[in-house]
């Protein structure tokens, strides 16, 4: 399935100025029936804040002057109940890995707030700086994979953030034998009860397996396929009705793809 999803097609949406610039390693997110960009990189690292109108086929820059995140890329957006929760990202540095990178939009009131920084001594009760990892959300919680830590190499923490709370907890230690294991630029989706974890990058290969994590039993399964996307770092997925569609991405040092892959929850089966 190449550029096409069943019977649909791709189609350009032309919008008027003004709109984002050209960028990649940006992050996005729905809430509302808007949708919300923020960073990326284009000649430079990027710290814009827009919102797309779907129904007026607009764009309107909004402003992340005050508590708002600075320049940003590879991180992630999620939104839940009126806001959104934007995480990692940062340019690494000795500040950088001694703070927590949560930020919080309000769409409501159209402001920022950021998460209190670690004191040192309990610097492992909250997530460092990352990039290249996964956020999903399932019932009241953020959960994050993943990602990387730049020179200190590459991660398999996974981690919860609970919106009501603003705890983080980890849910499984980079000790954990079971799993994915530490990669980056990786995606990963929520269907019913489980979060389902594909691809990214395993040090220096890239990966075109398939896990699930159960939320209820708290634990991780392989699933094994005959078919489906080779190895791609760098993707995009989403959930649609019954099925999981992966787009784009592509292997290190080459032109990236415009595959268009679905893989059915019920069947187990890509086509």
């Amino acid at each position: 399935m190449k550029g096409r999803a069943g019977r649909g097609a791709w189609e350009a949406a032309e919008v008027q100025q003004p709109r984002p610039c050209d960028r990649y390693k940006h992050a996005c997110a729905v809430c509302r029936g808007f949708v919300y960009l923020y960073g990326g990189h284009g000649s430079t690292t990027l710290r814009d804040f827009w919102r797309y109108h779907t129904v007026k086929n607009e764009w309107e820059m909004l402003d992340c002057s005050r508590d708002g995140p600075e320049e940003l890329e590879e991180h992630s957006m999620v939104a839940y109940k009126g806001s959104l929760y934007i995480f990692g990202g940062m340019v690494d540095s000795a500040f950088t890995q001694a703070k927590t990178p949560l930020w919080i939009y309000d769409i409501d009131s159209a402001r920022w707030t950021q998460s209190c920084n670690e004191p040192a001594e309990t610097e492992s009760s909250a997530p460092a700086n990352r990039k290249g990892h996964s956020a999903v959300v399932y019932h009241s919680s953020m959960y994050i994979y993943g990602g990387y830590f730049g020179i200190k190499g590459i991660s398999q923490e996974f981690w919860e953030f609970h919106f009501g709370t603003r705890k983080w907890l980890c849910v499984s230690s980079p000790c954990h034998s079971s799993g994915p294991g530490a990669r980056h630029g990786h995606s990963a989706v929520v269907y019913h009860t489980a979060m389902y974890l594909f691809g990214g990058l395993m040090g220096l290969t890239e990966q075109r397996d398939l896990w699930r994590w159960d939320f209820g039993s708290s634990s991780w399964s392989s699933i094994r396929t005959s078919q489906g996307p080779p190895p791609v770092v760098g993707h995009a997925s989403i959930v649609c009705k019954d099925s999981m569609l992966i787009f784009g991405g592509g292997i290190s040092n080459s032109s990236p793809n415009d595959d268009l892959w679905k893989y059915n929850f019920h069947t187990q089966t890509w086509k």
